[in-house]
């Protein structure tokens, strides 16, 4: 399969722009084609593509082909599905073939509220025509009502949906339901419009907006019953919030048309009335902003006040001990320097005090580093490391304690209290130690911890790899896996050939998987057969690769990877070429010696004697 390789966009672009110019439809399809297949992963390529297809070739066979190719290869763009459904119902699909288009899209687990959006208004809108212009059954004199038509729970399941990912935020402007009691006021059902509508402005986040409470205005008004459309501007005048200009003006002209001079009066007094509450607000924010700028002021004057202090302080300090101790009593005119034992208190003897800043320093803890472990207790502590910041000695204990008596947990830290990731763990007996060794990996607060023993550590010596780096024969190195499969899942494919010995899934330092994993079993012949039946099987989408391990060796300074001791392999010397010296001339060569004797050269006449003979 063909690579990402968009090193090319640039002119591919140009090109397709050309032969769209030149109207041929063929070129630029071939062109397109070419383009998709150098990088898929181009949304706005194949956004393109699918626009030229929808305006001007607009062969059903051939568009829904490509739109299928799309979707599955850039499955996260909600605009590609979005397109796909209305090319299917401009196709004249059956209405199933754009259900199973919602559900495929609904899969991809987009991140963001306004995917999932625009995915079901366009389901809607698809639905909407597919049943717009199919006539209400009737009983009797009573026409059937949207409470119970395909259409409706369409619509709740649209709504249910969006509020169980994001709850009101998923549609902060109540766009499916504004879209449904729109439905409702075409199907001249103004009862459930009004119903629908009712229950949306109850939640705060709707009914302070101006602009949607207009929106339910202007479907009142097909209805042509002011009484109604009355009802929604007085609702909307004692909510709104953010834009009560807009309704007072269209309030007052409503009421110009359609009332009597006792509602107008009316409406003129409650708009007066939310001018005036409206004010008196805007007011009190202003006063709360301009108060909360002083107090910012005061705060920058009063911190330039407290450094001018500070400086002041610290020069009169400083001049005070400049200054030589007048105390007769001393045996020396000048302080004697602190001692090198101890750089963060000064002697004993000294008359001078710390000043602020010395004594602030020497209030800092030690850090762990500065008390080292007993070396006698190195075959019974475990050195433990990748541990998560936020770790403490509880977590420690709660995961070891099972094992056995705990002597000692020291969790390393800086100066600032701050866990560094690492720490060390004693226990009684030697059997508990090799315990604890065995749990190398295990997670805490979601991170692999390593566990290793605790020895002295040689300045530039490196870690020993503790893997084995030679071929195992009884040993499976499997790659190409997703990154979401678990252990359960491998052992439950794996375990049927053999038992499983040990499993070791490879994560980075987070503990997230990498794509691949070692498998033991206990026979050789269990783990030929794990190869020939499970290699290129397809798990998760992915056809993972299954191979006996056998490592390349790690080069380590002066041995092999096996640990072996091994002879540096001998360099090439490099020849020294110099063109401005005749060959005849130059020194000979190394290659040219004999017993550690140069060759003598060959004159005229030496030349001359080969060829007589």
């Amino acid at each position: 399969s063909s690579g990402i390789n968009a090193e090319y966009g640039e002119e591919y672009q140009c090109y397709i722009e050309h032969e769209r110019k030149e109207g041929d439809p063929g070129r630029v399809t071939s062109l397109f084609e070419r383009a998709i297949t150098d990088d898929p992963l181009n949304v706005a390529r194949w956004s393109d593509y699918l626009r030229y297809l929808d305006q001007v070739v607009k062969v059903k066979e051939v568009v829904l082909g490509v739109y299928g190719r799309a979707v599955r290869n850039i499955p996260w763009e909600a605009g590609v599905w979005v397109s796909y459904m209305t090319a299917q119902q401009r196709y004249q699909l059956h209405f199933s073939h754009i259900e199973e288009t919602l559900e495929e899209s609904l899969k991809n687990g987009f991140q963001d509220s306004a995917s999932y959006l625009a995915i079901w208004r366009e389901y809607l809108v698809c639905h909407w025509r597919q049943e717009r212009f199919k006539p209400l059954k009737t009983n009797g004199s009573s026409t059937e009502s949207l409470e119970n038509h395909p259409l409706n729970e369409a619509f709740q399941r649209a709504i249910n949906h969006m509020n169980q990912k994001f709850g009101e935020e998923g549609d902060r402007t109540g766009s499916l339901v504004r879209f449904m009691a729109e439905c409702e006021g075409v199907r001249e059902d103004p009862e459930s419009m009004r119903e629908l509508l009712a229950g949306l402005f109850e939640s705060k986040l709707y009914k302070e907006q101006a602009r949607l409470w207009m929106e339910w205005v202007n479907l009142e008004q097909r209805f042509a019953q002011p009484d109604h459309t009355r009802r929604v501007y007085q609702k909307a005048i004692q909510c709104t919030t953010d834009n009560p200009e807009l309704l007072i003006q269209n309030f007052m002209t409503f009421e110009s048309i359609h009332g009597t001079m006792e509602t107008h009066d009316a409406a003129s007094l409650k708009c007066n009335r939310l001018k005036k509450r409206v004010e008196e607000k805007r007011a009190k924010e202003a006063a709360r902003d301009k108060q909360r700028k002083g107090d910012d002021k005061k705060k920058v004057i009063q911190k330039k006040g407290d450094d001018r202090a500070k400086g002041s302080q610290k020069k009169q300090q400083k001049k005070h001990d400049d200054k030589p101790s007048k105390n007769p009593d001393t045996k020396s005119s000048t302080m004697p320097p602190p001692s090198n034992t101890n750089k963060r208190k000064l002697s004993s003897n000294s008359s001078m005090e710390e000043t602020p800043k010395q004594q602030k320093k020497s209030e800092f803890p030690k850090s762990e580093e500065d008390q080292p472990i007993d070396k006698s207790r190195y075959p019974v502590t475990v050195f433990v490391s990748n541990l998560s910041y936020s770790a403490t000695e509880d977590d420690l204990n709660n995961t070891f304690k099972h094992i056995g008596s705990i002597v000692d947990i020291r969790l390393v830290k800086s100066v600032n209290n701050k866990s560094r990731g690492f720490g060390y763990i004693e226990f009684h007996t030697r059997e508990e130690f090799l315990a604890a060794l065995e749990m190398d990996r295990v997670a805490i607060l979601g991170r692999p911890c390593y566990i290793s023993e605790c020895k002295e550590k040689q300045q530039g010596q490196k870690a020993d790899f503790k893997f084995s780096t030679q071929m195992e024969s009884q040993k499976l190195y499997v790659s190409n896996l997703p990154y979401t499969v678990t252990e359960e899942e491998v052992r439950g494919m794996f375990g049927g050939i053999g038992e499983i010995k040990s499993l070791r899934m490879v994560t980075t330092k987070s503990g997230k998987f990498k794509g691949f994993l070692y498998i033991e079993y206990g026979s050789e012949a269990e783990a030929r057969k794990a190869v020939l039946e499970l290699n290129d099987k397809e798990i998760g989408g992915r056809a993972m690769s299954v191979a006996i391990s056998n490592p390349p060796s790690k080069s380590t300074a002066g041995g092999s990877g096996s640990g072996g001791a091994s002879e540096p392999a001998p360099q090439r010397q490099k020849q020294a070429v110099n063109f401005a010296v005749p060959r005849a001339l130059a020194a000979p060569r190394q290659s040219e010696k004999k017993d550690g004797e140069p060759k003598a050269m060959m004159s005229n006449s030496d030349f001359a004697k080969l060829f007589k003979k």
